[in-house]
């Protein structure tokens, strides 16, 4: 539905109009999501505990916000990792992060949590075309296909040859005159496209995520050679599983099946790169992994998913694992040009201009204004071009009604995957998610 005038319910209340802007842009994280609007503007909303909305505070939000701090940064491209977010002007030969910062995954040099953005200065004068987020390390690729990491690096995911943590973004010498054209961050591996569309893996590989044939870490790139002879276009990473499209459209999947996420009717592990035969008729365009399930968009605008869906996150009207692919039906018959899976949540973006969410609510990720599930897309009407087009968000420098400031760690609370609260005193700067202290259903 269009505003028009004063008369219309608007949904933060009584906030004046501003200029309709449409979105370009959308990034899921764990529990919160990031979306680029026209304009160079960045809006964020869901769970903000650590900072990753950029809005100055802990607070969660609800519905989409502005992020103020980055008005007139020209930003061109936004992505969300777990719990934190990156934007970059490539016009402007500058990168930001924010969010939570433990073992460096912001690149700022130290492991400090940060609550809006701010530039990553071993970055600032490079030309990047593309960043990837994991749960807790990044990758950037430069203009001419250099890889830059940082993060965690227990088990190699940042390609640098050794299991060290990077506080600030190093180069990947392993790809010194091999150009990169894509990479893609798990929990704790990588993955690469390269120009001449080989594709490479690294990093924690137990359940055969790296593609290699075999369950072994790797602490630099290795080409992946069992993909069919298929050049790759593109590829995209799970928590646990990867998934790539081959240059004439044909999607793979390899790793962990324990929910049915690699789509192949079955729930058993793939140590190499798989057909999806269940897509092959189809042409895929995009892919998007999220904790354990995955979404791939055709290039007629259709949209599958499958996985887990125990909150719904497949869109598909139930919440049961789906262990092939399910079309996603939309009002409208709208079809979808971008998709984005977070860990349990999903994001979608129509050629109507509009942004659907479906999944976990919790944090108010879906940004409907609530903190209920759906297991069906619902229109975000804040940000959609048939809702309120952008023209009622509020910002950051707009005080919260509870007044909830930054809080600094120790008074913060960690909550796993698997929603159970693991530590109510600081956050362990150790903390890892396939520790055995974690439940890995």
């Amino acid at each position: 539905m269009e505003a028009q005038g004063s008369d219309i319910r608007t949904p933060g209340g009584d906030l004046t109009a501003s200029p309709s802007r449409e979105v370009v842009l959308i990034s899921a994280g764990a529990s919160h999501s990031v979306a680029l609007l026209s304009g160079n503007s960045v809006c964020s909303w869901g769970r903000g505990e650590d900072g990753q909305l950029g809005h100055g505070d802990a607070e969660d939000r609800l519905q989409p916000t502005l992020v103020t701090a980055l008005d007139g940064q020209k930003v061109e491209s936004v992505t969300c990792g777990a719990d934190h977010s990156t934007a970059f002007s490539e016009s402007e030969f500058q990168v930001y992060s924010w969010g939570w910062g433990d073992f460096g995954r912001l690149g700022h040099g130290s492991s400090s949590d940060v609550f809006t953005p701010q530039p990553i200065i071993a970055l600032q004068g490079i030309k990047i075309k593309q960043i990837a987020c994991g749960d807790s390390h990044c990758l950037a690729i430069t203009i001419n296909g250099e890889v830059h990491s940082w993060g965690r690096n227990q088990n190699g995911q940042l390609g640098l040859g050794n299991t060290e943590d990077s506080l600030l973004p190093q180069t990947i010498q392993a790809f010194q005159g091999i150009p990169v054209k894509m990479v893609a961050a798990g929990a704790e591996h990588t993955a690469a496209v390269t120009e001449d569309g080989d594709l490479y893996g690294w990093g924690w590989g137990r359940y055969g995520n790296l593609g290699l044939g075999d369950r072994d870490d790797r602490l630099i790139p290795e080409r992946v050679s069992a993909n069919d002879g298929q050049q790759m276009a593109s590829v995209a990473c799970g928590w646990r599983h990867t998934i790539t499209v081959s240059s004439s459209g044909n999607l793979y999947t390899y790793g962990w099946s324990k929910y049915g996420q690699l789509g192949h009717g079955d729930f058993e592990d793939h140590l190499i790169p798989h057909r999806l035969e269940a897509l092959k008729d189809s042409y895929i365009s995009q892919i998007s992994g999220g904790w354990r399930h995955t979404m791939a968009l055709a290039s007629d605008g259709r949209l599958y998913g499958w996985g887990w869906n125990k909150f719904g996150q497949l869109g598909v009207g139930d919440n049961v694992d789906h262990c092939s692919p399910v079309q996603v039906t939309f009002p409208h018959e709208e079809k979808v040009i971008q998709i984005s899976c977070g860990w349990r949540h999903t994001l979608a973006f129509t050629d109507r201009r509009n942004v659907f969410s479906w999944g976990r609510g919790t944090s108010g990720q879906l940004g409907h204004g609530d903190i209920l599930d759906r297991n069906t897309p619902e229109l975000i009407e804040a940000v959609s071009a048939d809702g309120f087009s952008c023209r009622y968000l509020k910002s950051s420098n707009e005080l919260s009604s509870s007044g909830k400031i930054w809080v600094s760690p120790s008074e913060r609370y960690a909550v796993v995957p698997d929603e159970s609260v693991i530590n109510r005193g600081a956050k362990p700067k150790t903390k890892n998610w396939s520790d055995a202290s974690v439940p890995q259903t």
